[in-house]
This record gives structure tokens, sequence and C-alpha cells, in this order.
């Protein structure tokens, strides 16, 4: 819980929440889960790994995440020594960290598992940590990918993100799932051609295919503002930095179990989908029962209250028009940059009047119920929700 809460406040405090952004990338995309893992020492380790080294050289990224205990542990690579060698980390290193399916046979598992064997933790040390044993690995000649030799397992992700194809196919790969994550679903085989060239040029340098993606004409389209609804993660943060609150302040681990999303324990080793996997009755009514909650606890004399600013002839300071769009600003939208739905918008305005005609003279329910009811709505609001 801790250590969930301590994410979640980085994300909505840090200078630099590009950076948190794509360290929960990495989390969803090299996934392991505290349940099989027990120790958070080892998850910070690894969350550490993708905050540090997460925006440079993606072999470099990929080398460190197989020595971890975390990953070890999860893809049972701890045990795994010749005469008995375990395929999981060796399948899933091509299949979901690297290449994608059908990519490579069943030969090539066998031979990566192979290179794997003595790749173990060493419960004996505290912390537990990642040791090579020699005696446990496997020297005989295996092929990998057409190749014979006394493959060792750094060696199997060197020749995957060096050597052509399979250095293309998972640029490729990865810049398809971080456009997925950043802009919007399905992105044209253009697009991915543009992406791909430019990751393989700069030698798999991840901040370059960042670079690439935030400045691609397509990254600024319609598609790619409404393309994406936010993870519960991403949608908790935005709420959390509105407010003002802290995670200490408002335990969202309690509600983001149903909505579906916990921080260090993601479904599977394939991680999490988007999209549509957010968007069902109970996770919604987790997001509803959770703004309701923050809105409760808002200090509104310090939040949104500004709506009902009056002057000394106790006279509105504020259209509701203006009223509206600050609301919207504290969610660091802006309607007049096109970031919000006209309609809804409008919806929101007419409310807002409506509850002003109402206050004859203005009276103690409006005084609490108005600034509340906006607060929740905000948070509820399709704009607040799509990333």
């Amino acid at each position: 819980m801790d250590l969930q809460q301590w994410w979640l406040d980085r994300m909505a405090g840090v200078p630099r929440p590009l950076q948190e952004k794509l360290t929960l990338f990495w989390h969803g995309h090299f996934a392991t889960s505290q349940d099989k893992v027990n120790s958070a020492r080892d998850m910070y380790d690894q969350n550490h790994l993708f905050r540090t080294d997460g925006l440079g050289s993606f072999e470099n990224l990929v080398q460190k995440m197989s020595q971890q205990v975390a990953m070890l542990i999860y893809l049972d690579n701890d045990p795994n020594e010749k005469g008995s060698p375990n395929e999981n980390f060796a399948r899933e290193l091509m299949e979901l960290f690297t290449l994608g399916v059908n990519q490579y046979t069943q030969d090539d598992v066998v031979a990566g598992a192979r290179a794997w064997t003595g790749h173990n933790v060493d419960y004996g040390a505290n912390p537990r940590v990642y040791r090579f044993y020699p005696d446990r690995h496997d020297n005989d000649p295996k092929t990998f990918m057409g190749t014979t030799q006394n493959w060792d397992g750094p060696q199997i992700i060197t020749r995957i993100l060096t050597v052509e194809p399979q250095r293309s196919i998972a640029a490729r790969f990865i810049a398809k799932k971080l456009w997925t994550f950043f802009a919007f679903s399905n992105p044209s085989a253009a697009i991915l051609d543009q992406l791909t060239t430019a990751f393989v040029g700069s030698n798999l340098d991840v901040a370059t295919l960042l670079r690439t993606i935030f400045l691609h004409s397509e990254f600024y389209s319609v598609q790619a503002r409404q393309g994406l609804v936010r993870s519960p993660v991403e949608w908790v943060v935005a709420c959390l930095k509105a407010l003002g609150f802290t995670a200490a302040d408002r335990n969202p681990q309690w509600w983001m179990d149903q909505m579906g999303q916990q921080l260090f324990y993601p479904p599977n080793v394939a991680g999490w989908k988007n999209n549509a996997y957010w968007v069902n009755s109970t996770a919604l009514w987790a997001r509803a029962d959770f703004a309701r909650n923050l809105t409760w606890k808002a200090d509104q004399a310090g939040f949104l209250a500004e709506v009902m600013q009056r002057d000394v002839s106790n006279q509105h300071v504020l259209s509701s028009a203006a009223a509206i769009d600050l609301a919207y600003s504290r969610f660091g939208l802006d309607p007049a940059a096109g970031s919000v739905s006209p309609y809804l918008r409008g919806v929101l305005v007419n409310w807002l009047d409506g509850q002003r005609a109402a206050e004859d003279p203005p009276t103690y329910s409006w005084r609490h119920w108005a600034p509340i009811e906006l607060t929740t709505m905000m948070m509820l609001t399709p704009d607040v929700q799509l990333a």
C-alpha cells in the first residue's frame, strides 16, 4: 500500500510527469506482480530501473530487466538450470517483450531457455540478488535463430536487438505499443514505418522514438486527443492533482482494484490492456464512488468555490460559462484550445445557469451543493476520462 501511494504521489507531483508515465508503460510492458514476487523492495528496484533507464537504450533496458530479482522470480528463471530448463522467461522475452507473436519458433524458445540456465536468484543474500551460477549453466551448443554456438542469456538479447530482421521487427513492435499508449490504437502502416525507421536509425534509443511520436502530425489529431480512455492510474492521478490531495489522504488503492488497475499488481505477464478494457459497469461505478469520496473531502473554499464568488453587490463575479471554464482548467483542460466537448460544455453551462436562477435569495444549500455537484461532475465527464 505504501509503495502504491508513493508512486501515485510521484505521478501527481513531480516536475517530469512524462518520466512517470513512461515508467508506468514499462511496468505494464515488463509486467511482474507483487502477488508472486512478494517483496516491496524488489518491486521498487524494478520501478526504479524503469524510471532511470526507460528513456535510453532499449537493449540496455532489456538486459538490466532480465537480471532483476522481480523478473527472475515472476517468470520462473530463479530455478532455471541445466538438465531441467524452464521456458517461461525465454518465451515471454520474445513474444511479449521484444518481437511479438509468430516471430520465433519453439526451437528458439528451447535454445533460449538453455541459454538462460544459471541466471538465478541468490536467496542466501540479504537482500536477495541476481547471481549467475556457472555450474548451473548449460554450456553445450544451442541453435538459436539459425546460429549454433554456446549461447548465454544476455547474448540472446543482443542477437534479437542488433541483427536484422529481428532488430526491425522488435523496433516496430515497441513503436506500435508506445504509439498506442500515448496516442491511439491501430496506427497506420505509414505511421509505424516512420517510427520504426527513426527507432532503428537511433540504435533503438527510446528518447528518439518518443520524440518522433510527439512531433508526428497525427499525434495532434482529433483521434489522438480523443483516442484513449484514461487508465485508472492516470485518472486517479489527475483527480488527486486537481483537488490537491495526496494518495495517503484518500487511499485510492481501495477503489482501484474494482477500477481494474492496481499498481504493482498487473493481471498477468501481458500487463494491462487499454480503452474498452477500462469501460465496464463495475469499473465506472468504482470511479464514481471514488470521485464522490474526493468531493466530500475537498476544501470547497479552496477549490471550485471560485464559481460562487460574489462582488459587494452580491452578484456573481464569473459568468456561468467562465465558471465552467475555470472548473475545466483545474483538470488541465482548455475549452478555447478545443480540448473539451462543446456540447458537454454547453450542458454544464446550462446546468449552472439553472442552479443560479434557483437561488433567490442565495441559500445555504446552493452555497454547499453547487461546488460539490460540479466537482463530482467534472471528474466524471468524458473530457476528464480521456487521456
